[in-house]
């Protein structure tokens, strides 16, 4: 495939889980794939411009399909992990690596790594230049998926929060799991501070939330263009679930 994404994401989305999803070890559920293909839809319609950021991209299962929602030129994406060095990860939650990244990134990846910067480091103790590079550079849809503690968490919604776009994503990993209670508890933790940022969308082990400005018509997007769906509340704010 070319490296124009104005190409059929949906179309994509089924070449990768017939390619890179299946030879990219990780954790992720192809059921989230129509989700996903939802949520483009929505910010093509939103004109909703930016890059991708991950912060734990382990071998970049999640990552490579978030990167293929960035158009050619329209945003420099962004992988956060400790990768080589695990003396930092205090809770065991995954164990990226950076060549193997790479390698994912040459074979399977829709820009072919070339709009990607990796940063190696712990997410609440990221350097002053990126952060100045991140808030610099809105992104489209961020993924947190780094360490599973209630402090983490905290941190890296609170960091989302401040370099999404003014209509971009932010995409919870682990909120549905019983081996990882720090993500829930981190998560209404944040939601008590009354963020601008509100959940629209749980599911298949992941929560999705938007800016509040765009909280609607993310919440009508997905309502028409997934099936089944329900409506229900998490700490006074009304999402869909599947």
């Amino acid at each position: 495939m070319g490296a124009n994404v104005t190409m059929d994401y949906s179309a994509w989305l089924d070449t990768y889980r017939d390619t890179g999803f299946k030879a990219i070890e990780g954790w992720l559920d192809q059921r989230l794939f129509p989700v996903l293909d939802a949520l483009h839809a929505i910010q093509t319609e939103l004109g909703t411009t930016g890059g991708a950021v991950e912060i734990g991209v382990h071998h970049g299962r999640f990552f490579v399909p978030l990167n293929a929602m960035v158009s050619k030129g329209g945003g420099q994406s962004f992988a956060i992990d400790l990768f080589d060095n695990q003396t930092l990860n205090i809770d065991r939650s995954g164990r990226g690596n950076l060549s193997k990244f790479e390698e994912n990134l040459a074979a399977h990846d829709l820009h072919k790594g070339e709009n990607v910067t990796c940063v190696a480091g712990d997410s609440t103790r990221l350097p002053a230049q990126v952060l100045e590079t991140l808030k610099a550079n809105p992104a489209r849809v961020i993924s947190v998926d780094g360490g599973h503690t209630v402090e983490h968490t905290i941190n890296d919604l609170t960091l989302a929060s401040e370099i999404v776009s003014d209509s971009g994503m932010v995409i919870l990993d682990d909120i549905m799991n019983p081996r990882w209670c720090g993500v829930f508890e981190g998560l209404v933790c944040f939601l008590q501070r009354r963020p601008t940022l509100w959940p629209v969308f749980i599911g298949l082990n992941k929560l999705c939330l938007v800016p509040m400005s765009v909280h609607g018509a993310y919440v009508d997007g997905l309502a028409t263009r997934l099936d089944p769906i329900k409506r229900v509340e998490l700490c006074g704010y009304k999402l869909l679930a599947r």
